[in-house]
């Protein structure tokens, strides 16, 4: 069985047919959609807006993990069952998500094959990309890690399409936080890369050609 893609409304509509239907949430930036230690009693599904996820760190700052938008999933603890959400979610600006109760949402995946297999195959997908770059930390340097980030992000809800290819709405405190090093380090990266015009940096944003960081990859 092959994967069939949903769309959001298509979703919401096998949704509503539980006994506990789905919960619209309106969000205002900055506002959390869950805490790390927080029960994992939801699975959200986002219709608009964009939402951050942050892992923790005791001591330290937290690190951006995922930029998630429109039709993406994020309370993937509750798929597994896990107690706590184990990562922060956060609103970067108005958002509307809808919330399921994990009940809910088992028993609809339990009865709906293509559904479950959609759902399952958007949230792998983002599970093997943090795990390459989580390898990547401690084998590559800062700006290998940095330009991985970057292409990583190119494809998220944080960036848009330009005439010079894309326009990541990111600072960089941010950029440190998803890339694990200091700002200080991930500045002087960002500044060689934007002495090669490589990248145009300017107020929390970076512009880019992604096939020109790939290519500086192989070099």
């Amino acid at each position: 069985m092959s994967a069939q893609n949903f769309t959001t409304p298509q979703i919401l509509e096998e949704l509503f047919q539980t006994n506990q239907p789905a919960e619209r949430i309106a969000l205002d930036r900055g506002e959390v959609v869950h805490h790390s230690d927080e029960p994992a009693g939801k699975f959200f599904l986002i219709e608009t807006g964009q939402i951050r996820l942050f892992q923790p760190h005791e001591g330290g700052k937290p690190r951006l993990l995922e930029i998630l938008g429109p039709d993406d999933w994020l309370g993937t603890a509750v798929l597994a069952h896990h107690p706590y959400y184990g990562l922060n979610a956060v609103a970067i600006n108005p958002s509307v998500i809808w919330a399921v109760p994990a009940e809910q949402m088992h028993d609809c995946l339990e009865r709906r094959g293509n559904l479950a297999l959609h759902i399952l195959s958007r949230v792998a997908t983002g599970l093997i990309a943090a795990w390459d770059e989580g390898s990547a930390l401690a084998a590559d340097d800062c700006r290998h890690r940095l330009i991985q980030t970057l292409l990583r992000f190119s494809e998220s809800s944080a960036a848009q399409r330009a005439a010079e290819g894309i326009v990541l709405r990111i600072t960089h405190l941010q950029l440190a936080q998803a890339v694990g090093a200091a700002r200080e380090t991930v500045s002087v990266c960002l500044t060689e890369l934007r002495n090669m015009n490589i990248i145009r940096t300017g107020r929390n944003s970076l512009a880019f050609d992604p096939e020109q960081l790939r290519n500086l990859q192989l070099v």
